[in-house]
């Protein structure tokens, strides 16, 4: 499916429709559940900067770009099951990763009008950490299919930090020269998520599972403009019921 996000939806929907035929078997789970979870954000993306600035009678411009791939992703939540049909929980993910990026800088000339030159520098271990805390709304669904298998829904709103290596250039005085630097610009911003989680117990209070999940907003940083966050997520790992 081309929409992360509409796969996420589907599942859920699924699930809540299966579930209405069952929920009155439904049992009291256990209250406290946490899940700790390895994983993956599988979104690629191109991170693109643009400035200018007077010199010499006419307009330096700097553009930049940096490319921020699908990475590694670290999730713990834990929650408490209000009632048999109903929890809450709060998560907390980190996702991190380098990637490479280019700057081209055209510069005028201090002497001769429209003789520009063009500068281009590549860099590399341009940084991206995006920490997201997850407050959630979990719905367990009895699907009875295995004495063991426990599935649940949830969704919620989710908050974002996002911390970005940006490049930028200077120009000393009298020069075509490209001083370029390196800078780290943050920001925050709130968003939502949607997810579902299938996990087996091996035994009442602990086992494994797997998770999907698409949690997503837009950080605005200064040099950056809107830069979107989070994206498709899955996992898998320890599920501890107490």
């Amino acid at each position: 499916m081309k929409n992360p996000t509409s796969l996420a939806v589907l599942i859920a929907g699924a699930l809540l429709a299966s579930s209405s035929t069952a929920a009155a078997q439904a049992t009291t789970p256990t209250s406290v559940f946490i899940d700790i979870n390895g994983g993956a954000q599988t979104q690629s993306r191109t991170l693109t900067t643009s400035s200018s600035f007077p010199l010499y009678g006419e307009t330096a411009v700097v553009n930049a770009a940096g490319a921020v791939d699908g990475g590694g992703l670290f999730d713990i939540s834990g929650g408490y099951q209000v009632t048999p049909r109903l929890g809450v929980a709060v998560g907390f993910s980190i996702f991190s990763k380098s990637g490479d990026g280019s700057l081209v800088a055209s510069i005028p000339d201090p002497i001769f009008v429209n003789r520009p030159a063009v500068k281009t520098t590549d860099a590399t271990d341009l940084k991206h950490r995006e920490t997201a805390t997850h407050l959630m709304a979990v719905y367990p669904v009895p699907l009875h299919i295995m004495d063991k298998v426990e599935t649940r829904i949830s969704g919620g709103v989710s908050f974002f930090r996002l911390s970005q290596d940006i490049m930028s250039a200077t120009v000393p005085p009298g020069t075509q020269t490209a001083n370029v630097a390196t800078t780290e610009e943050s920001g925050n911003a709130t968003g939502g998520n949607v997810g579902v989680n299938i996990n087996y117990m091996y035994k009442p209070n602990y086992g494994g599972g797997i998770f999907l999940r698409y949690a997503g907003a837009s950080v605005e940083l200064p040099s950056a403009g809107k830069v979107r966050v989070g994206g498709f997520q899955l996992g898998a790992g320890a599920r501890l019921r107490f």
